[in-house]
């Protein structure tokens, strides 16, 4: 990293191979060719980190808005997973003693699959320098040097004009990429084009250097009562519903829309389906399959997260997605501020500025303390979906009290033990 600075400080994150023929000669001058428009090999020439995403292997893909590029870095091997939760809770402080910034903007998360490793990416200092680290549960935050890491990249076609500004300070061309997802072979790539229709999504085959495709999306707002074509994907995952692979999408302000994937060809203008509207005023900020048990079958039941950064999150049945998704969508307004479409729950995950999911058992969330302020990157079970420690004062929690003995209240009981050890207090476990 070249970023040093005196006097640390820290901020929290902002909005929030080859088939060739015809002999040895043209092969070569085929291979050339290749290197020469489609990718780079070479030390890592990255200008700035939006979202990242883990692909196959030890690769780690890196969204570069300034310089219109998705670039792919392959890691050296890590230790598997060993379950153990993430509690640290001044994330900001354990950043600075690993760069030594004198600030940083957090950008992204994403989990490394197999692995006790959560990779954290931002920009640091007021020359904004990409910056990536590596932190595992216990504590150790490892700064990664992005100048000694080769690459490859895909540059990213008809990016905004640099001229374009939102709220006067927010460069348009830090939307190129507000998500990425990889799913069999391939890396998907929401944000925005240069095209009348900017919303679009990019598909980009892994090795690069293979032909790509970009498709726009227009979806109907249902709280807006229009047609949309610029807004961009802000999160999104894919599911198969009945039997047939889909993107599942929220925008902003928030629908939920589905997207057949044998729909997004080269050059397509999709319409995508509106199957939910989520509430008003939110910025979804992931969207997360998982499983939890359902005690009444003790059977898994799959569901999706959709973390909102302004209003709660959702936790959607994955059931409750594919029914829907079987009628015709929305057309015509919904009323402002209503939740329809799906069966919903809402989550107090407002200070979640990203989320993914750790293991089978628990998410991996970079948040920040309300009060103080401070990051926070910590572990939160599935089953419960919210940390006890959170709530500092209630009954359960003096010294003197004693759980009822029936057989809700065991219930109770165990699962707060349980939350207790999860979140590093063990001592705090009451029989």
């Amino acid at each position: 990293m070249t970023a040093r600075r005196k006097n640390p400080s820290f901020c929290g994150a902002r909005n929030a191979g080859l088939a060739v023929g015809g002999g040895r000669a043209t092969t070569a001058l085929a291979i050339l060719a290749m290197l020469a428009t489609a990718f780079t090999a070479s030390a890592a020439d990255i200008r700035s980190v939006s979202r990242i995403a883990f692909g196959p292997a030890n690769t780690i893909f890196l969204g570069d808005w300034v310089s219109s590029k998705v670039h792919a870095l392959t890691l050296p091997p890590a230790k598997a997973s060993d379950g153990k939760p993430f509690n640290i809770l001044n994330f900001g402080a354990s950043l600075r003693k690993a760069l030594g910034a004198e600030d940083i903007v957090l950008e992204d998360l994403a989990m490394r699959p197999g692995t006790n490793e959560v990779y954290v990416a931002g920009s640091a200092g007021a020359e904004k320098t990409p910056a990536l680290f590596a932190v595992t549960a216990d504590g150790d935050v490892r700064a990664v040097d992005l100048e000694a890491m080769t690459e490859t990249s895909a540059d990213l076609e008809k990016p905004l004009s640099p001229d374009l500004k939102f709220w006067d300070n927010i460069p348009g061309r830090s939307f190129t990429v507000t998500d990425m997802k990889w799913r069999d072979g391939h890396l998907y790539v929401a944000g925005l084009s240069n095209q009348d229709f900017a919303s679009s999504l990019r598909i980009l085959p892994y090795p690069f250097g293979k032909d790509s495709a970009m498709a726009s999306v227009e979806m109907y707002h249902t709280s807006h009562d229009q047609v949309e074509t610029r807004a961009p994907i802000r999160a999104m995952t894919f599911a198969d519903l009945d039997g047939k692979p889909y993107l599942i999408a929220a925008y902003l302000c928030t629908p939920l829309v589905t997207i057949p994937l044998d729909a997004l060809t080269d050059g397509a203008h999709v319409k995508a389906k509106t199957i939910a509207e989520l509430g008003d005023a939110g910025t979804p900020v992931e969207a997360v399959p998982f499983s939890a048990m359902d005690f009444s079958t003790g059977k898994p039941v799959p569901y999706l997260l959709v973390a909102n950064l302004f209003r709660e999150s959702s936790v959607i049945p994955m059931s409750s997605i594919e029914d829907t998704n079987r009628g015709a969508g929305y057309s015509k307004p919904v009323p402002f501020g209503q939740i329809a479409g799906v069966q919903h729950s809402g989550l107090t995950m407002g200070n979640v500025m990203r989320i993914d999911n750790q293991d089978d058992h628990l998410f991996v969330a970079l948040r920040r303390d309300l009060a103080s302020g401070r990051a926070e990157l910590v572990s939160i079970d599935k089953l419960a979906t919210f940390r006890l420690s959170d709530y500092d004062v209630s009954e359960f929690m003096f010294p003197d009290y004693k759980y009822a003995a029936d057989p809700e209240h065991d219930g109770i009981r165990k699962m707060q033990n349980m939350l207790k050890t999860e979140e590093g207090f063990p001592e705090a476990v009451r029989n």
